[in-house]
């Protein structure tokens, strides 16, 4: 099975917006809570662990595209220089 969601119709369309939203009050809140150990980076780190993609997890986040958790998920290459 692959790892996106299924294939949208009008009932599971209204599901998966309902479920994007509530992980998003979740991920607020934690925000609210100024818990230490928990950031932007571990909250999309432990949505990509679970198996959402750059997409899904961009939009629970209110990001514009999926390049904007990329840097979150991916560490940046060293140049030809290694630093």
């Amino acid at each position: 099975m692959a790892r996106g969601r299924a294939r949208k119709t009008d009932g599971n369309e209204y599901l998966v917006r309902r479920l994007d939203a509530i992980i998003r009050l979740l991920l607020e809140t934690m925000y609210a809570m100024k818990i230490t150990e928990f950031n932007q980076t571990i909250a999309v780190q432990t949505l990509n662990s679970v198996g959402l993609t750059p997409t899904e997890i961009a939009a629970i986040l209110g990001k514009k595209s999926p390049t904007d958790v990329a840097p979150y998920l991916y560490k940046k290459k060293l140049g030809k220089g290694g630093r």
